[in-house]
């Protein structure tokens, strides 16, 4: 197993150079830069040929042919060697600094959501399985696909209408209570009424494909003739369910596992934006369209490290839920 990681790891690292290429040369060939948004935004007439081409050449943006492109990318690729993720145009920051400083947020929103769609979805799943056409079933499946039908922005903005705005029970939108000044319990109290309603719309909007996904592999093993020979045995339904085909159902949750990790850590944009949360995903957004490219290379590059970990982690789970796998080669 250990030349196994090894392998995957030197890998990992060449997936990762031509990921990092890609989305600086995708960048870079945005219709808009960093500069061009910076100078819409002010004054314009304050600005001459040579101002504005000083502002490119103080950016890295002065050169935007395709040898300008690589050499910028060398030169980026340099400094990350160093460990150095550059400085963000929009925040005036280290790229670091920038994403540590957001990540607490988006972490703990995805974290306890994820927590609760397992915890809710795969039940869901498996009730629906072993009770296939049923009425359970078909409640399960229709409150499902109610949820995965809804958008975001409007599902979240329905649910700060209803239990913010209206009934009055939780804030609308924020982390904290800028007129208070809490600590201890009550400051624990009042993150969790300002991120109550966020978590809630993520997590009735993610549990439905968990749980189709439940459903459809706990049918599947349900018509396995091993299922049929432990039920001929005589053991009990709850026995056969819990150990014999829950099991083998959780391979394909297995393989959905690869994604989790980096969704712990990008943030939920469109809810952190519906209920102004400082979260990962919304400091992305806004460097995005201020066209930060620091900081997308820099805030994309940890996502990428975290998606080829997550599919290194889920290939190493394989061998926990499935004795036939073996990591040999």
């Amino acid at each position: 197993m250990f030349k196994y990681i090894i392998k995957r790891l030197a890998l990992a690292l060449l997936i990762l150079l031509g990921v990092s290429l890609i989305i600086y040369i995708l960048v870079r060939c945005m219709p808009y830069d960093y500069v061009t948004n910076k100078i819409a935004a002010l004054n314009t007439q304050a600005f001459d040929a040579t101002a504005i081409e000083k502002m490119y050449e103080m950016y890295g943006l002065s050169d935007n042919s395709f040898l300008g492109i690589i050499k910028g990318y060398i030169q980026w690729l340099g400094a990350l060697c160093r460990f150095d993720f550059g400085t963000s145009f929009v925040y005036g920051q280290p790229v670091l600094d920038v994403i540590v400083d957001h990540m607490g947020v988006s972490f703990a929103v995805a974290l306890i959501a994820t927590v609760f769609e397992f915890m809710i979805a795969i039940p869901l799943g498996i009730t629906a399985a072993t009770h296939q056409y049923s009425i359970r079933d078909y409640l399960v499946t229709i409150c499902v696909m109610i949820g995965i039908s809804l958008p975001s922005f409007f599902f979240g903005q329905v649910l700060k209408d209803l239990l913010a705005n209206k009934l009055g029970l939780f804030p609308p939108s924020g982390l904290v209570d800028a007129t208070a000044s809490h600590t201890g319990i009550a400051l624990f109290g009042d993150y969790f009424m300002h991120m109550f309603i966020p978590i809630l719309t993520v997590v009735i909007l993610s549990i439905g494909g968990r749980m189709r996904m439940t459903r459809t592999n706990m049918l599947e093993v349900l018509n396995s003739d091993y299922i049929r020979t432990a039920r001929a045995k005589g053991l009990k339904e709850s026995v056969v369910i819990n150990k014999h085909a829950f099991r083998n159902t959780l391979i394909p949750l297995v393989t959905s596992l690869a994604g989790l990790l980096p969704s712990l850590f990008s943030g939920a944009i469109i809810t952190e934006q519906v209920f102004d949360l400082p979260g990962i995903g919304n400091v992305a957004f806004k460097a995005m369209m201020q066209a930060d490219i620091p900081f997308i290379m820099g805030y994309n590059m940890f996502l990428a490290l975290l998606s080829v970990m997550g599919v290194l982690l889920a290939d190493l789970m394989y061998v926990i839920v499935d004795p036939r796998v073996k990591l040999t080669k």
